[in-house]
């Protein structure tokens, strides 16, 4: 089914473009969340007139996502879990965990924007990973995982 998107999606592609996806995507996801638009010429010329607004929006957005870079890089996460003698996790580190944590030092986050390198965190140590703030700025971050004090 071919779509004009009102908004981006990672993997399927760009606000205002003309995509053909599945018509089960379409008529179950895109479609009832108002993300796409029937391909019609009528479609696009509103689209059109919605573009202005959308892009004021998209420069203030990009300058938050980047406020917000600035004071991640300032950040230094530690977070102590229970474990066990040999630095298994009782449980284990989620990204709405590292989102709690950084929202302690002043900063919201949602969890799909943490991109762990796999689900969870399972064990002690250091660990890298990436926030997604806005389409095209990312910020590299790390967390430590310690054993809590009993």
């Amino acid at each position: 089914m071919k779509l004009l998107l009102r908004e981006s999606i990672r993997g399927v592609g760009k606000r205002g473009d003309v995509v053909d996806v599945s018509d089960g995507y379409a008529r179950n996801y895109l479609l009832p969340k108002g993300l796409a638009l029937t391909a019609s010429d009528e479609n696009v010329r509103r689209l059109e007139g919605e573009k202005r607004s959308y892009e004021a929006r998209v420069v203030k957005e990009r300058e938050q996502a980047q406020e917000i870079a600035a004071a991640i890089g300032k950040v230094q996460l530690t977070l102590p879990v229970r474990a066990s003698a040999e630095g298994h996790l009782f449980g284990s580190v989620t990204p709405k965990i590292i989102c709690d944590a950084f929202k302690t030092e002043g900063i919201t986050l949602k969890a799909a924007q943490v991109e762990l390198e796999g689900d969870h965190i399972r064990e002690l140590g250091t660990y890298n990973f990436t926030i997604r703030l806005h389409d095209d700025i990312e910020v590299q971050s790390r967390v430590w995982v310690v054993a809590a004090k009993e």
